[in-house]
């Protein structure tokens, strides 16, 4: 068994390309090649299929993906253990967030983790709901940062972050002191792609009112941005208005918010000593903020 051909077959698969997952690990292509080939002769099956813009796996290479990565993790937590015991604190955390989050809550709290554990490396994805969900599954990343989506994680409340109204500071909407759900549907509203903010189409589902759309937007910055520029109101997270020049920012009249927590995989024996330190660490930092 050679981990350094899995690792390799993992990158690849991840990256979507022989030459991206050589740059990611420090290897020539070449050298990844082989390795590929090398773990084809040994098993009698392709693992991956050639295409124009890119590889992706064969069925019997999804297949043996899972039990691939289960291999690799277990060799990081093996190494970061031994590491731990010779007075090292190593390894590598992969975490995946919301565009809120990354933004605002992360930069300071990783700043500070990577004072406190500098030989630990970190990776961050940005994502939606749908995208951090399938990062999970495929095992691209040890963590999200998210809301409570899908029963097969764990999900480990952090805070409770206030849904509130925004529009342009001359909307008429910006006289009242709160904003009715029933009053913005009337309003041209920029509503978030269906794979964000899950909370804010879910308050016009439970009120059983469609709104009137002017726009569908996927991006955070956009739905700010038009909104200064008087093109609709919306809904965000008030955990995005870092910087509220432009805009009137209003509670909603029945209150309403996005539950933040930490999503992880149930089997809490696969996480590696870095992973469980990054997770504590959240943990602790962002219960510390909340008392404050």
């Amino acid at each position: 068994m050679n981990i350094k051909k899995y690792i390799a077959y993992s990158k690849v698969v991840e990256t979507g390309s022989l030459t991206k997952a050589a740059e990611a690990l420090h290897y020539t292509q070449p050298s990844i090649s082989q390795m590929i080939h090398s773990l084809e002769e040994e098993y009698g099956f392709p693992l991956l299929i050639r295409q124009q813009h890119g590889v992706v796996p064969t069925a019997h290479g999804e297949q043996l993906l899972v039990a691939m990565r289960e291999i690799e993790r277990g060799y990081a937590k093996l190494t970061e253990t031994v590491d731990r015991i010779n007075g090292f604190e190593t390894g590598h955390v992969r975490i995946g967030a919301y565009s809120s989050v990354t933004t605002t809550l992360l930069p300071p709290l990783l700043a500070a983790f990577k004072r406190d554990y500098p030989r630990i490396h970190i990776q961050l994805y940005e994502g939606n709901a749908v995208e951090l969900d399938r990062w999970l599954m495929e095992d691209k990343i040890d963590m999200a940062l998210g809301t409570t989506h899908n029963e097969h994680w764990q999900f480990d409340l952090l805070m409770n972050d206030p849904i509130v109204a925004i529009m342009h500071p001359n909307h008429p909407l910006a006289a009242r002191e709160t904003i009715s759900v029933a009053e913005a549907a009337h309003a041209a509203f920029i509503l978030p792609h269906p794979n964000s903010h899950l909370e804010v189409r879910n308050l016009f589902t439970q009120a059983r009112i469609q709104p009137l759309i002017a726009y569908e937007v996927k991006g955070d910055e956009t739905i700010l941005a038009m909104v200064k520029h008087h093109l609709g109101i919306s809904f965000v997270p008030q955990l995005l208005l870092q910087r509220t020049q432009g805009l009137a920012v209003r509670p909603l009249a029945e209150p309403a918010c996005r539950q933040l927590g930490l999503l992880t995989r149930r089997a809490k024996h696969t996480q590696t000593p870095a992973v469980k330190k990054m997770i504590d660490y959240i943990v602790a930092t962002i219960a510390s903020q909340q008392l404050k």
